[in-house]
């Protein structure tokens, strides 16, 4: 069996590339991608996704089925690997901007 945390951090960058239709902001997506990650962690302390896991192959797989304490931790790993590695490439993509002066306003 993969062990759990090979399997964490990896789907926060999943959920990091999803959220990369939303905005072109690195930071954004990687926040929007840790926030959905522990919404849907905490989300199964309430018990409804080991529900739904029980009865459907693809609930299992989006929403897990156990709460576990490090694996917030390991989303924040995912979020913040998935951030560095698209800061810089959408920096070195953006053109460089000319400072802006008083006479360029």
């Amino acid at each position: 069996m993969v062990p759990r945390v090979t399997r964490t951090a990896p789907r926060a960058r999943a959920v990091a590339a999803g959220a990369a239709v939303l905005t072109p902001r690195p930071v954004v997506k990687a926040g929007a991608a840790l926030l959905l990650s522990w919404s849907v962690e905490l989300l199964q302390l309430t018990g409804l996704p080991a529900e739904l896991s029980r009865h459907s192959a693809v609930a299992r797989l989006v929403l897990g089925s156990t709460f576990n304490a490090p694996d917030l931790f390991w989303y924040a790993v995912g979020a913040g690997f998935a951030w560095a590695v698209v800061a810089p490439a959408t920096s070195a993509a953006s053109p460089a901007r000319a400072p802006r002066t008083s006479a360029s306003r």
